[in-house]
């Protein structure tokens, strides 16, 4: 059995039904509602149309990622290519001798 917890969370916080997210997905509501249970396992690219979709990266759907770590990804992602090299830079002098990126 898989663990999808957080698509139906997802699905119902954007108002959309199963047969909805089948239909964005190309499959069927039924087929859907057995990745929602967990009775099948997504496919990847399902994954990745889901994350796309919803604004969220593919760990937070399959719950590797917790909510605030999500926002924070979310946040740096509207950044500019600029804003997050300055993030970056200012990173590396808060922890001396680490890498960054």
């Amino acid at each position: 059995m898989f663990c999808y917890r957080r698509l139906r969370d997802l699905r119902e916080d954007a108002d959309k039904t199963q047969r909805e997210i089948g239909m964005l997905l190309q499959t069927t509501q039924q087929q859907y509602a057995k990745y929602e249970a967990g009775i099948q396992e997504i496919p990847t690219h399902h994954l990745l149309v889901l994350a796309d979709y919803y604004g969220v990266s593919v760990d937070y759907l399959v719950g590797r990622m917790d909510e605030e770590t999500q926002e924070l990804y979310s946040q740096i992602a509207k950044l500019s290519e600029s804003e997050k090299s300055k993030l970056v830079k200012w990173l590396a002098r808060q922890q001396p001798g680490k890498t960054l990126v």
